[in-house]
């Protein structure tokens, strides 16, 4: 037979604790909210530093009116490759 605690309480080491006094719990959540955060940072980023232009429309437009495609009878054919006399076709 136990003995019964006057109290009405068990003993300290076996009461259990709320989970916040626990690290797992806290592990658990800091992960994905440093990814959250990180993600927000990323996106702050990207709205108030935005890519530069390469080029502006006034020079976009000078290049692409620059760029014509050639006729066809123009172009000689490409030169086919000449085989090597001192490859021996091992490689």
């Amino acid at each position: 037979m136990t003995r019964a605690n006057p109290a009405g309480r068990e003993p300290e080491s076996s009461q259990l604790h709320p989970w916040y006094h626990y690290p797992w719990p806290w592990v658990a959540i800091a992960i994905p909210a440093i990814a959250v955060v990180g993600g927000l940072f990323t996106l702050y980023l990207a709205v108030t530093h935005p890519d530069p232009l390469v080029v502006d429309d006034g020079q976009y437009h000078e290049i692409r009116s620059g760029l014509q495609a050639q006729p066809a009878g123009n172009a000689a054919p490409p030169a086919a490759p000449v085989a090597r006399e001192d490859h021996d076709g091992e490689h």
